[in-house]
């Protein structure tokens, strides 16, 4: 008698520092600091991360993150995967009043599929958004942005990225505000090369 098991990972939030909660913004000093904080790689220029000292409340938690800036600007962490592994992501975000999105600002959560070398983009499927969050969201509240995908034959790393960027005419303007992200791996399948 032969018993075939197959084994699901649990869904465990997998980022570091999902809050960008470390470190700490002093108190008494300046309410920001540049980048996402500890886990985190930041790009570009315009990311900060802040304390509900600047008027916008945290999702949960004492701080949050901001971003700004033209073409783009985000913060990305990723993992080892296999082909054929499903990965679910998302941030809280949120269009403030204190400085509201306008023109053609976008905020995203993408999963980029990187290659062996830990860099290089998937030639299969480089990368899945969802960019669905713009000036026109609802101010003052926050909003659970998700995305799911599953790994190409030639990613060796899931990688999850938050980002701003003037996606859609109009121009740069305010900043969307993050917080409470999560990178899950939730399955596996076989996947043959080349697909």
């Amino acid at each position: 008698l032969f018993l075939l098991v197959t084994v699901t990972p649990s869904a465990a939030n997998v980022l570091v520092n999902p809050g960008f909660e470390s470190p700490v913004v002093p108190v008494g000093g300046p309410p920001e600091y540049y980048g996402a904080g500890d886990g985190w790689t930041s790009f570009r220029g315009g990311i900060y991360t802040i304390t509900s000292a600047v008027g916008v409340p945290p999702n949960t938690g004492n701080q949050l993150l901001k971003m700004f800036g033209g073409c783009c600007s985000g913060a990305w962490q990723q993992f080892a995967c296999t082909p054929g592994d499903t990965w679910n992501g998302g941030v809280w975000m949120r269009n403030d009043s204190v400085d509201p999105m306008g023109g053609g600002q976008v905020g995203a959560v993408n999963i980029e599929w990187i290659q062996a070398d830990g860099n290089t983009q998937s030639t299969i499927i480089p990368f899945i958004s969802n960019g669905t969050f713009t000036a026109a969201s609802p101010l003052d509240t926050w909003t659970l942005q998700t995305i799911t995908g599953m790994a190409p034959a030639d990613a060796a790393f899931a990688r999850l990225v938050v980002i701003t960027g003037d996606f859609q005419p109009g121009g740069p303007a305010g900043a969307p505000f993050y917080d409470d992200a999560f990178f899950e791996l939730t399955g596996s399948v076989p996947v043959e090369e080349g697909t």
